[in-house]
């Protein structure tokens, strides 16, 4: 069973060996393409990280830009020196729609206090990137990882969004207007390997060909309206909260 990885980052970033990460970010959320027959096969990799004396282990997949290895560059981007925090930002911004939707939620934490509406834009846009990744996959339990993954955005998004529902409401607004929830280049992989099916394909040394994780393509578009669809209805609770809020007043 994979479990939060807060608390031991540091173990996880030793592990993690050169070859298992890109240099760099953007190159390694384009990266993993497999074989020309089949792009999106994956041979998952299990890491086991002590969490100390007397507290056991935990396992993590990774391989291919799998769960572990998003939470081993998260690592890898929170030791960067606090004056670069603005460089840090701008490069996850700039490649949204290449990496994984993971790395929305760090920037969303990493500008919750300098602008906070944007920070709220980033999470919502990771959120539901997030939603349409672990969605299209087979294995049901990496939904588990819409909201472990938003977790990483911190406490500090949390209440800019329980005290700004304007906030709120506009990048939802944002998301379904520009249609951006779909708009992401990178694998769903990341996603998918939080499942139990990866994690026991990497247990077991198996390859998994594209269809052993994935849903067809051919499904994506209702895929697509259900989330669209979940969003919207979001939108409207939001809309009568404050209304009724505003109301009362």
């Amino acid at each position: 069973m994979q479990i939060s990885m807060m608390k031991f980052r540091s173990s996880l970033n030793r592990l993690l060996t050169a070859g298992m990460l890109a240099t760099g970010l953007v190159a390694a959320g384009a990266s993993a393409q497999d074989s020309a027959e089949d792009p999106n096969q994956r041979s998952p990799e299990l890491v086991v990280v002590p969490l100390g004396e007397g507290e056991g282990e935990a396992h993590f997949v990774v391989g291919q830009m799998a769960w572990g290895d998003v939470l081993g560059l998260l690592n890898q981007l929170q030791d960067q020196p606090s004056e670069r925090t603005i460089e840090v930002a701008q490069t996850l911004w700039t490649a949204r729609d290449e990496n994984p939707p993971f790395f929305l939620f760090e920037l969303a934490r990493l500008t919750a206090e300098s602008d906070p509406a944007f920070a709220v834009q980033a999470y919502f846009l990771g959120r539901s990137r997030t939603m349409y990744d672990a969605a299209r996959c087979l294995d049901s339990s990496a939904l588990d990882v819409i909201n472990e993954a938003s977790a990483y955005a911190g406490e500090e998004v949390v209440q800019v969004i329980a005290s700004r529902p304007e906030l709120t409401i506009a990048a939802i607004e944002q998301v379904i207007e520009s249609g951006s929830a779909f708009n992401s280049q990178a694998s769903p992989w990341w996603a998918c390997s939080f499942g139990t099916n990866a994690y026991y394909a990497a247990v077991n040394e198996q390859t998994l060909s594209g269809d052993e994780w994935l849903i067809v393509e051919s499904r994506w578009p209702s895929v697509q309206q259900r989330i669209s669809t979940n969003l919207q209805n979001n939108l409207t609770m939001m809309r009568d909260a404050v209304a009724a809020a505003t109301a009362s007043e």
